[in-house]
């Protein structure tokens, strides 16, 4: 476990997905899916407003530079799999990092 920007953050080595607690100490999951061909704002920004829609989905982070999306959200509420179809349905090809090795 560790903190990162006051999160404390636990994570198995070579997991796509982590669990995190934000300040008010909600539990919470983190995944980080790889995305091929998004090389614009505008394509992080089409990715994030589709993840956004998501019930259960707190924040979503497109990072354009590394191909990667970073996606906070509540398991109770919505799973993995279809927030990975919400990229996909934007016209991306979506992948979990554990799927890259």
């Amino acid at each position: 476990m560790m903190k990162i920007r006051g999160r404390t953050v636990e994570n198995k080595k070579g997991s796509a997905e982590e669990k995190i607690k934000d300040e008010k100490g909600t539990e919470k999951n983190r995944i980080v899916v790889s995305v091929t061909r998004m090389n614009c704002a505008t394509c992080g920004f089409a990715i994030e407003k589709q993840v956004k829609k998501l019930r259960g989905v707190s924040d979503v982070k497109a990072a354009i530079m590394l191909n990667k999306v970073f996606i906070d959200y509540d398991p109770k509420l919505v799973d993995s799999a279809t927030i990975k179809k919400a990229i996909d349905k934007t016209g991306y090809k979506s992948y979990m990092a554990i799927e890259e090795q």
